[in-house]
């Protein structure tokens, strides 16, 4: 993200303290956190933030903004101390934001879009569907969890696709929503029976492998969004490598074909010491 000259880069860098407006429970051990950022409420799809819990840590989270008067939304999944302290927080209480940082998203020029979202990765894909719906585009969207209680959004989802004309497909692992099986089943089946402009996914990275290898096959461009262990958040640290990339700096949003070279993408990521280890089914 380019500062503009009121807000000079460094202030991207500085940690903002804001105070949590809103907290709500969207599934076992999520949440979501709104508070008021006029920076952070300037990001791109696919941007993240990060965001300290006082005497904690830092967690990286993707940034939701909204068109009310500056209003950011982040959603925490409990994945270790950080995000633990961060879903302990109540209205009222102080959290530290610093960025937007990384590449978002490109907006699709093309007008039939589908989009594959699993877990906190439909966050990202939110922001987009709200531009590109807004701009006219008909978007379709596979929205994929194990249960039906680990759906994410999935009425804002499903409004704004049909606002758009376009298809909402839900798939869970245990059949208890939508179509038993996984959202690269459905993708599969969109992909061969209409034609897209544009594919975008995120979420685990395995499911993202796919649809790339899917979205290849079917001749479409696609951009997907890689998470990593961030610790600083702004290319300084190294600790994200993928091949010669940082994701923090040069992602999180990668093109297809990029990814395609990785050797590592949908199988192996690193630890917080640095280590590789081999990327988990789900």
């Amino acid at each position: 993200m380019t500062a503009s000259p009121e807000e000079p880069a460094s202030l991207l860098h500085r940690p903002r303290m804001v105070r949590v407006l809103d907290v709500v429970d969207e599934a076992p051990k999520v949440k979501s956190l709104s508070f008021r950022d006029k920076v952070s409420a300037a990001a791109k799809p696919g941007q993240f933030g990060m965001v300290w819990a006082p005497g904690v840590d830092e967690t990286p989270m993707s940034l939701l903004p909204s068109d009310d008067d500056d209003i950011v939304t982040i959603t925490v999944r409990d994945r270790g101390e950080g995000s633990r302290a961060l879903l302990r927080k109540m209205t009222g209480d102080l959290i530290g934001i610093r960025g937007p940082y990384g590449n978002g998203f490109t907006y699709a020029r093309e007008k039939t879009i589908l989009m594959i979202g699993g877990g906190t990765g439909v966050i990202p894909l939110i922001a987009l569907l709200r531009t590109l719906a807004a701009r006219g585009a008909e978007c379709d969207f596979v929205l994929g969890a194990r249960n039906s209680r680990e759906l994410l959004f999935s009425d804002e989802i499903r409004r704004l696709s049909t606002q758009s004309r376009g298809v909402f497909a839900i798939t869970t692992d245990d059949g208890s929503a939508g179509t038993k099986g996984l959202a690269t089943d459905e993708a599969s089946k969109l992909l061969r029976a209409k034609s897209y402009g544009r594919v975008y996914a995120c979420g685990p990275e395995r499911m993202m492998r796919k649809v790339v290898t899917l979205a290849e096959e079917a001749h479409v461009r696609i951009e997907a969004g890689l998470e990593r262990i961030f610790k600083c958040g702004s290319g300084i640290c190294g600790s994200c490598c993928v091949g010669p990339y940082l994701v923090c700096k040069d992602g999180p949003v990668f093109k297809g074909e990029i990814l395609t070279e990785l050797p590592e993408f949908g199988k192996s990521t690193r630890d917080a010491s640095g280590r590789p280890v081999a990327i988990g089914t789900r």
